[in-house]
């Protein structure tokens, strides 16, 4: 007798701008409930699920979970950000990101964002990320997160 598969599959989230700025405005409100390595406590992740749960427009409910992940994922976007910006002699902006330009400087990014941990860098090269801002607000300073 053949058995069954007990595969089940589970919907990815699909975050909307709307959603992903609903979220982030949760995060800034409740940022007094950050902890030391820049996370949350699952009842906070719970809550924005709760609070975003009125932008939904594709894909699965989110869940804390899914914020948690999300979470984590503009966390490392931002961590990335930092850390490029940190770097002697490069340009950040909001508008134009690394505002990467002719050949030398080209080279130097192919070769910075070619690195391990640098690759999330890629969509930046001539455009800023537009939650920067937000993130700023409720990463504390000089948190290392």
């Amino acid at each position: 007798m053949a058995q069954e598969s007990s595969h089940t599959t589970i919907e990815r989230a699909v975050w909307t701008d709307t959603e992903v700025d609903q979220f982030l405005l949760y995060l800034s409100n409740n940022r007094d409930k950050i902890g030391d390595a820049g996370n949350f406590k699952h009842v906070t992740y719970n809550g924005a699920a709760e609070a975003i749960a009125e932008y939904l427009e594709h894909g699965p409910a989110k869940s804390g979970a899914m914020c948690k992940t999300k979470w984590v994922s503009l966390k490392q976007t931002f961590n990335a950000i930092q850390k490029y910006r940190q770097q002697s002699g490069v340009h950040w902006d909001n508008i134009r990101g690394a505002n990467v330009e002719g050949e030398a400087s080209t080279s130097v990014w192919n070769e910075y964002v070619s690195k391990k941990g640098n690759s999330v860098m890629r969509p930046f090269r001539a455009s800023g990320w537009r939650h920067y801002k937000q993130m700023d607000g409720i990463i504390p300073q000089g948190s290392g997160t």
